[in-house]
């Protein structure tokens, strides 16, 4: 999903809704496998200079549990806020940072 900022009014936030397949992301390891995708919903809003993405991404993940190390399923269910610098750009692409904060705390 790219943010088209020409399509953005200043202090009007949009609601986006993104699915991802977590495969395509590479966000799966040996002891992190995705059991459905990752649901993104959330708001962009552009106030001048900055565009602010803020929203959840959602999922379901089995992992290893590192006591036992039996596989435990878990919901995913992270909170975001992300500041972008748009001067200057006619789009943003907020992928990159969606995979980071997944990978980082899943």
């Amino acid at each position: 999903m790219k943010i088209q900022v020409r399509l953005l009014r200043d202090g009007f936030p949009k609601a986006v809704h993104q699915e991802y397949n977590p495969k395509d992301l590479e966000l799966e390891f040996v002891d992190l496998i995705y059991l459905e995708g990752v649901v993104m919903d959330g708001t962009v809003e552009k106030s001048r200079d900055p565009l602010t993405f803020v929203g959840h991404l959602r999922s379901r993940v089995e992992h290893t549990c590192a006591r036992c190390l039996k596989p435990v399923e878990e919901k995913v269910d992270h909170p975001f806020e992300v500041v972008y610098d748009i001067r200057g750009k006619e789009e943003v692409d907020p992928l990159e940072d969606i995979r980071e904060m997944l990978i980082l705390d899943p």
